[in-house]
Formats: C-alpha cells, structure tokens, sequence
C-alpha cells in the first residue's frame, strides 16, 4: 500500500510541543537566506577527542594567510538559562571552557606547519548579556581563521546569540572565510535549520512520530528559533547520530524541513566546503546522510502519528568517503557515484506455505500490545486455543513471569491459553501435545545470541510448533524468536541497560568486524532484527544486509510494539501494531568498509510501514 505525499508545500514549519500533528503541514512565509555560505563548516558529532579536533585545526590553518592561525573558542552553548547566571555558575562554566580552549589550542599546535603559530582565545559569552556587549563582539577579530563553538545545549545557545552583535560579528568573519566548527550542539547550530532536540518526554523511540522532534526552522535574520544566521542552508544537521539512535529523528526532521539531512556520530567529524561538498569524515566512527529528495519520497503521518515513508536514499559515510550536496551523490575513492534507477523495483514474493497459519514476526510485542489482538483473531477468536512458551531466557522466572504475563493477556481476549517454559526442565511430552491441539501459538526469545542455542536444544518442541504452524495453527514469533526464524540475523548479545552500554552498542553495531550475522531458520526469506528503533539496532540492519550478496541486500527491521503478518499467498505481508517497520533495500548501492573500520554503505534505500500497510515498493 504506498502512501501519498504529504510533504509540507514549504519547508517554513515548527514541529513544538503540544502543536497537533495536522500542524506539520501548516504553510508559512518563506524567508531568504543570509549571505551565500562562502567558507567551511566542521561539525563535530560529539566529544574533544585529538583527531576531530586536528580536523577542524587544519581547517583553520589552511585559511590562514599571516602565519599565525587565530581561533576564536565559544561557549554560548554553556548556561543554564539564556538570560541570567550566577557568579559561580559563571566561574565555573569559564573554567571548563578556557580547558576546552587549550585542548582546541594543542589539536591546533598539532597541525600548524613549522614556523607558525596559534592564537586561540575564549570568548566569554555565557548570557545574552555577553553576547550584546560590543567588547565581546570585539573579540571577533579582522582576519579570524576559526569559531569553535562547544558542547552542550543548542537551545540555550540560540537563545543567548540570535540576532545579537555577537552574532552579526561571527557572520561577518565567516563571510570572510573563518572556518566554522564545532561538537554536539556547537555542531547543531552550524545549520540555519535547527534540531533543537525532542518535543516533551519524546526520545529515540519516538523519532518517527509526528510532533516528536523540535524542528526551529530559519525564517529569517530575526528569527528567534533558527540555528546560527550563517549556517549552512538546504541542509539540516544532527549529532550522536548512531550512538544515540538518532537515525529516526533525522528522517523525520529531514522529510519535513525538505532538505538534505546529514548526522555525524560521536567522536567523528565531516568538512563541508562552500555549502556543497561533504569533503572528508574523520574519526572513530561515521556519519549518515538521509535524502528523501533525490526520489521524491513519499511520505505521511498515519493517524497515530508515525511516518510512512517511501525511498528514502540513505548513505553511510566512513573515513574515505564523501558527498556532494548539491549533486546528492556519494563520493567513493573520488568517484561521484550516481543515483541508481528504481524504475521496476519490487520486493520477491514472501508468501508463506500452502496451508499454514498466520505467521506474525513481532519487534518486540508487550502482553498489552494490539498485536495480540490479532493473534487471537487469527487463531479463531473467542475460544481458540493458543499455546505460549518461552525460551532463552537466562532466569527461569523471568520465563515464567513473561509466560503467564502473556497467558492472561490472551485470556483476557477471549482465548483459552496455556504457557510452557523451554528450557532443561521442560516436560517436553506434554508441551508436544498442547501443541498439537493448539490453533495458535506465541513463542518469546529475549536474546539473539542464545535463542538458536535455546531452540535446537528443544528438537521436539520447535518440530512441534513448526508442525502446527504448517498445518494452520497461527504463529506469533516475538523479538528474537521473529529473527530465528527469519533467513538471518545478528547474533549479538544486547547491551546492558546503562545508557553507556547502550550508546557504546549503537555505534558499535555500525562496524562489521562488531557484528555476527548468522543464517535463521528460515520460514520467510527475508532477514529480520527486532526493535530497529526503540533498541537502536540500525547498525545490526544495515550491517546484516551489508553481509548479504549484493542482489539479496534486503533486510525488514520490526520496531517494538509491531509485527508483520506473512501468510500463504500473501505476496506483501502486512504490518500490524502501533509503530513502523522498516525496509533496508542495499541492491542498487554498494558497501565497503572505512579506514577506521567502521561500515560505508552506498544508495541503500529505505521505506517504512506502519499498521494497516502493506510492504510492498
């Protein structure tokens, strides 16, 4: 079912809290540009390391022409609050920023030829206050080579500069051809369109959903919600893009503004030349481009609000790569790569076969989630026997609670169910039997790594469920059981909860030397990872498919709370639940591997589905 276009007439629109999601196609005046973006912008994802910051140096440096590189360090993104701050608050936020200044002074010192020097000074503008003062404005000299603009909060900084003296002075040594960088939000603002961050409580998890994201978008000068007056134009810029599962937010944000989107990871950082050409990404790991321009993608808010879109054309950029921006082409080892052809583009038949079930792979599916609904209907409705069982769970009553959780859920619904844990101690006699008087049945795995393990210790008992499925018995796989029985998946451990395994995994993900793609059973022909975006498991798809023949670069990722519906004779398999599942198609691009050893992906076209949809191109 292919969705029709919604993009916004304009790309004038404030996505902000509490704006109803018909909001997004509210149409607003346009507004000019500034002055035509002349010089060189270095966003940086996150993070001082040394090599980033060299980066950014010999930038500087190589726009100086008086043998001494002169940098001016900027901690607008510092404060608390835009408009007031204590004397303590100030000395300390001075002092960790005059630290930053040194570290930019030693990447300087690193780079500038022999016989030169550095000249790198801390502006203090922390308020709006600061940055209204002519003498910090003065600070701004003739013939600057660099701003570096910190970490920290892009909404404050904004707050504190637009449309101040300040300001006007940084656009006015930029115009002349001092280099513009920066980490984090100092990264942000570099584009005129702003990712302020997320709407509300809203996160990763929410990056396909209307409202989420808060998009300040340049209306001008003046303007009070915009990023920096000469940041780059036509293009949107985001940061921690994969350690911090940021992929969604940077589809959605892109589609809206209608323009190039371009996220750069932590500890990594990309040139852009004269506005038009991506030059170089260094670091540790890599950035993404999404363009849903170059095929004028197709897209809408679903009633509840996720995005629907249609060939997007992604890329993943490692240290080799480049990009042309006005072109919209990658550039490999030099080489512009062109757009490749979609005309024809279909998707191979995943039908399922003769006779069985429905078979519905879940992303990870809740006792609560709509999408047991469905699995009782599919089973027969009220009365049908459904059979849940649990498996590769490292704490037997962590099974046994997950089983009994689902078990009433069912029963809640009107199905007669009973549960079973898989493990050593199963008697596996009679699980065989509810089986074999069962009209459905819910298999759970928590963990990729063990699931294959779990389930081929159980020969009998998946023969069994195999068995009902075939002969009519509908199947909910969920989360990792979905990827065992796909053609393939990754069969990583999932990280800890900690917010620093979790981001330290999502970049991770993105290198295939950290990745274990593995063969599944095998009852669709298509490979599956569960959570795409609640868990952050981009890396895991695009790595999965990146491991494939270059004509079998298909991979279906399945987000929580979802699952997609196979069936026999069903050509495109539906989705069902309350968010998206997403469609990695790699066989018109190319994939390589970048210096640093992080993934480099070509034209991998994207598209996602929400409940009610079809996959199909």
């Amino acid at each position: 079912m292919t969705p029709t276009t919604t993009r916004p007439a304009t790309r004038r629109i404030s996505l902000r809290l509490g704006l109803a999601a018909t909001l997004v196609m509210a149409i607003l005046a346009p507004a000019a540009s500034s002055a035509a973006t002349i010089a060189t912008f270095v966003p940086i994802g996150a993070g001082y390391t040394a090599d980033t910051l060299e980066q950014f140096a010999a930038e500087a440096a190589e726009a100086d022409a008086s043998g001494e590189v002169s940098i001016l360090v900027v901690p607008i993104t510092f404060a608390t609050d835009a408009f007031r701050i204590s004397n303590g608050e100030r000395k300390q936020n001075l002092t960790l920023a005059d630290t930053r200044r040194g570290q930019v002074e030693d990447a300087c010192l690193a780079v500038v030829p022999a016989r030169e020097s550095c000249s790198v000074v801390l502006a203090p503008v922390l308020t709006r206050d600061d940055a209204l003062d002519p003498a910090n404005a003065a600070l701004v000299t003739p013939g600057l080579d660099g701003i570096y603009i910190l970490g920290g909060d892009q909404v404050i900084a904004m707050q504190v500069v637009a449309d101040t003296p300040f300001e006007a002075a940084l656009a006015d040594a930029q115009a002349a051809g001092a280099v513009t960088g920066g980490n984090s939000a100092g990264a942000a603002v570099e584009s005129a369109d702003m990712i302020a961050g997320y709407t509300g409580n809203n996160g990763p998890e929410q990056g396909l959903e209307a409202g989420a994201v808060d998009l300040w978008l340049f209306d001008g000068p003046t303007d009070d919600t915009r990023g920096l007056v000469f940041g780059l134009h036509d293009v949107l810029l985001d940061q921690h893009v994969l350690q911090r599962g940021r992929i969604a937010r940077l589809i959605n944000a892109s589609f809206v503004a209608g323009e190039i989107g371009i996220g750069v990871d932590a500890d990594t950082a990309v040139t852009i030349e004269a506005g038009t050409d991506l030059t170089e990404v260094g670091g540790a790991s890599a950035a993404f481009v999404a363009d849903s321009l170059t095929y004028d993608s197709l897209g809408r808010f679903d009633p509840s609000g996720t995005l629907s879109i249609h060939e997007v054309a992604t890329h993943v950029l490692a240290p080799g790569d480049g990009y042309d921006l006005a072109a919209r082409q990658p550039i490999v080892a030099g080489i512009p790569v062109p757009a490749p052809d979609l005309e024809g583009r279909t998707f191979p038949s995943l039908a399922t076969p003769a006779g069985s079930g429905a078979l519905l792979l879940g992303g990870g599916v809740s006792p609560s989630s709509t999408v047991l609904d469905r699995l009782v209907v599919s089973s027969g409705g009220t009365g049908s026997r459904i059979v849940v069982l649990t498996a590769g769970y490292a704490k037997p009553e962590i099974a046994t609670k997950d089983a009994k959780a689902y078990a009433a859920a069912l029963d809640a619904q009107g199905a007669s169910a009973s549960w079973f844990v898989v493990d050593r101690r199963t008697n596996t006699a009679a699980v065989v039997a509810a089986l074999a008087e069962a009209d459905g049945v819910l298999l759970t795995a928590p963990d990729p790594s063990t699931v294959l393990g779990a389930l081929g210790a159980a020969p009998a008992i998946l023969s069994s469920v195999e068995s009902a499925w075939l002969g009519g018995a509908a199947l909910l796989a969920n989360d990792a059981a979905a990827s065992a029985l796909s053609a393939g998946f990754t069969a990583d451990p999932r990280p800890g909860p900690s917010t620093g395994q979790i981001e330290s995994a999502a970049i991770a993900e993105f290198r295939p030397d950290s990745v274990t793609p593995v063969a599944g059973l095998g009852w669709v022909d298509i490979p599956v990872e569960p959570g795409i975006v609640s868990n952050r498991h981009w890396g895991r798809l695009y790595n999965l498919i990146a491991a494939q023949p270059a004509a079998e670069r298909l991979g279906l990722g399945i987000d929580a709370g979802t699952a997609v519906e196979f069936g026999p004779g069903v050509v495109a398999p539906l989705v069902v639940g309350d968010s998206a599942a997403v469609v990695l198609d790699g066989r018109y691009g190319s994939v390589g591997v970048g210096s640093n050893g992080a993934l480099s992906a070509r034209w991998v076209i994207l598209d996602t589905y929400v409940g009610g949809q079809t996959i199909e191109p």
